[in-house]
């Protein structure tokens, strides 16, 4: 007898798997300094000291507590899908289509992010490009999941009886 339910990730779309595998990459690396700033302070025998701040904070840390929350539902989005527990949920849109919305939101808040790092005084850090580019992970991730068939149709406005004065 066959198990029903459950984490099955060959049946995840190509969306999925990106947008799933660059979120949780990008939740990792938005905990590491996005920016770093050097000083040298030999002239007072401190030698070199380094500063650091994460996506959640430093120049446009709003923008990327924002991008980290809405980065956590998304993850936790695309668990609920894989582990098949979506169909319980009722909502006015298909799942994929919330997928790619929130993975829109994701990549829109970054950037923003981002932007506002690179304009600033203190310069992204290598985990900063490594940002930017699973934000552009997840935003190809989420075309594809935009671009995916509805599976779950969103309830009709008639829904209850009325069918509009339409039959079968």
């Amino acid at each position: 007898m066959e198990k029903s339910g459950g984490f099955d990730i060959s049946k995840a779309t190509m969306g999925s798997k990106i947008v799933g595998i660059c979120g949780i990459l990008l939740l990792v690396v938005s905990f590491f300094a996005w920016q770093k700033v050097c000083v040298d302070l030999g002239a007072i025998g401190l030698g070199s000291r380094c500063a650091g701040a994460s996506a959640w904070g430093g120049s446009g840390g709003a923008m990327g507590t924002i991008m980290g929350i809405l980065l956590i539902i998304l993850v936790i989005w695309e668990v609920v899908q894989l582990a098949g527990m979506a169909g319980n949920i009722n909502l006015p849109i298909a799942p994929s289509k919330g997928s790619a919305y929130l993975g829109f939101a994701v990549v829109v808040f970054g950037l923003i992010k981002f932007i506002v790092v690179l304009t600033s005084d203190v310069k992204p850090s290598f985990f900063g490009w490594i940002g930017l580019a699973l934000l552009i992970g997840i935003g190809y991730g989420s075309w594809m999941k935009f671009q995916e068939p509805e599976t779950a149709a969103p309830p009709s406005a008639g829904a209850g009886g009325d069918t509009g004065g339409f039959t079968a």
